[in-house]
């Protein structure tokens, strides 16, 4: 009898630390060591400015651009050809050099996808307009097809749950585009959904993304960017955790599709951004736990985002070469 409850204890025992492990592996996860180098795919993103579709450009620095972007395995590119005008089109004046850039830019590298920048503060263009939301698919289709760029980069901010007009924008840009341009999005930070519902009686919420927009954006978008950037964290840590967790949560939760995570450059000091805290450094430290621990999914972390290129110092580069590239 005696052998019989010492061989219960140890069956029960036995399923304690066998639950034990498995909601440590469900909550917390189990962590590797590896470095940045191990995870990069020298794909790599950067956002550029403007000027280089608006003003025109010689092949040297054309040349130059693309040297840069090669050096450091920068493979995707968002070009801003934009802004979006409040029908939805934009002035072909304001991006005229833009096929004369991306011929050259291909000569130089032709494995560099480039993608139009499209963007817009959400409430400057209405999307629940079909004409507006026409014309946005009508630019999207000319500057993919008749331009020559890789695809579209769609940077409309804020969206958020529930933000009807705006996946119709993508389904109807997706219904033009040929199907080997891709549609990119660029989206604030992820919450999830059960986060909103433990805290709306606290704090209440607005143009939140949950589950609920990255999965219906992800229903047209071939690449998803996750902004991580501009939290108003005041310590190091804080940010680290979170840009560790939006690595975790978000490629584990969009298997299927090519996740950036993006991180700052900038360094000018404003509410809500402290650039000793959200810097390239600390979103690099972030990312690479992230993708160390057992929670995420590799194999849909496409790379990191740089914003923005035109502010990315030498001591900036080298930390990211160190970091993720060397």
């Amino acid at each position: 009898m005696a052998k019989r409850h010492k061989l219960w204890g140890i069956t029960i025992l036995g399923i304690i630390f066998i639950v034990f492990v498995l909601m440590w592996a469900l909550f917390i996860g189990f962590s590797s060591d590896q470095s940045g180098k191990f995870f990069n795919k020298n794909n790599n993103a950067v956002w550029i400015g403007h000027e280089w579709v608006g003003e025109e450009k010689s092949d040297a620095e054309i040349q130059t651009l693309v040297s840069n972007l090669e050096k450091h395995k920068i493979g995707t590119v968002f070009v801003h050809a934009g802004p979006l005008l409040e029908d939805g089109s934009i002035d072909p004046e304001t991006y005229k050099y833009s096929i004369n850039f991306i011929e050259k830019a291909k000569q130089f590298d032709s494995k560099i996808q480039y993608q139009a920048w499209l963007g817009q503060i959400r409430s400057k263009i209405d999307l629940a307009s079909a004409d507006v939301r026409h014309n946005i698919a009508k630019q999207a289709f000319i500057m993919a097809r008749l331009v020559g760029f890789d695809g579209v980069h769609f940077d409309i901010e804020p969206v958020w749950d529930g933000d009807e007009n705006f996946i119709q924008t993508l389904k109807e840009a997706r219904e033009l585009l040929p199907s080997d341009k891709k549609i990119s999005v660029a989206l604030a930070e992820f919450l999830p959904g059960s986060f909103i519902w433990l805290t709306q009686a606290i704090h209440k919420f607005e143009n939140y993304n949950t589950e609920v927009n990255y999965k219906n954006v992800a229903k047209y978008a071939d690449q998803i960017v996750v902004m991580v950037y501009d939290t108003g964290f005041d310590k190091a840590w804080k940010y680290i955790w979170l840009v560790k967790e939006e690595t975790i949560r978000v490629t584990s939760l969009l298997g299927k599709k090519e996740v950036f995570i993006a991180i700052p450059a900038y360094e000018e000091a404003k509410e809500g951004f402290d650039p000793l805290v959200e810097n390239v450094e600390n979103g690099l430290t972030g990312i690479i736990s992230g993708l160390n621990n057992s929670r995420s999914n590799e194999k849909s972390f496409a790379g990191v985002a740089i914003y923005p290129y035109w502010e990315i110092s030498d001591k900036e580069w080298n930390t990211f070469d160190k970091m993720w590239n060397d």
